[in-house]
Formats: structure tokens, sequence, C-alpha cells
């Protein structure tokens, strides 16, 4: 089971390049709903994965 913490470090590990990602922890987002699988091995946050990584708690910008 993955902790918000733990989710927010793997959709890190996915979108910063610097970082390297674990193919394991992706894959768990990916059935929770928070990232998508992009070609064999590749994988972006999908909208759900955006809110998380996002300022919590900031105003809706609808621009």
């Amino acid at each position: 089971m993955m902790t918000d913490s733990d989710r927010i470090e793997a959709l890190l590990d996915i979108v910063d390049p610097d970082r390297t990602a674990g193919h394991d922890r992706s894959a768990q987002l990916v059935v929770l709903g928070y990232a998508e699988r992009v070609g064999r091995a590749g994988f972006r946050p999908t909208n759900a994965g955006w809110t998380l990584l996002g300022d919590k708690g900031r105003a809706f910008d609808a621009s």
C-alpha cells in the first residue's frame, strides 16, 4: 500500500529527468489512476497525478 508521500515520490520519479524511475512503483500508480502507460516502458501522470503534485488548497483558475 502506498501512502501519499510514496505516491508523490513515485510521481516525481516520473516527471523529474534527474531522478531514476522505479518501474514497479510507476506501475502501482497506473493501478491507482495517478499515471498512465506511454509506450513500452514509459509513464506519465494523469490529471489526478498532477493534482496530487500540485499545491493543495490552491484557488481554482479556469483560464
